[in-house]
């Protein structure tokens, strides 16, 4: 991470995450990270933010609700994307516990978001 932090402090950008989740070496791990474009506010730059900005508004949604978190069946889940090429499930979405990723239909999110 130290190194993948001093690339892109070079060339002006920032990396973030990089944490470990779901380890299990009998089968393997994935360890993943972002690296963002720094803008004038200090925030970075997010294409899937961007993205869900365009499109929510087709799907039912916001585009303030990027990054809202919701529940379902006693777990809490962040809007982290929207995918357009999966219309049945087009909202990405990651557990708070544990980061891991899951598909939502949009009118199902809109709905949970009400009483979140």
């Amino acid at each position: 991470m130290k190194a993948c932090r001093e690339v892109a402090e070079t060339h002006g950008l920032t990396v973030e995450g990089g944490g470990l989740s779901d380890i299990d070496l009998r089968h393997g791990f994935g360890i993943g990270f972002r690296v963002g474009i720094p803008m004038e506010d200090g925030a970075l730059y997010s294409p899937d933010k961007a993205l869900f900005e365009v499109l929510a508004p087709q799907f039912g949604l916001e585009p303030s609700d990027y990054g809202r978190t919701f529940s379902r069946e006693g777990e809490r889940y962040r809007i982290v994307g929207i995918n357009p090429n999966r219309p049945k499930y087009p909202v990405s979405a990651e557990r708070v516990a544990d980061g891991r990723g899951f598909k939502f239909p949009a009118e199902n999110v809109a709905r949970y978001l009400l009483y979140s």
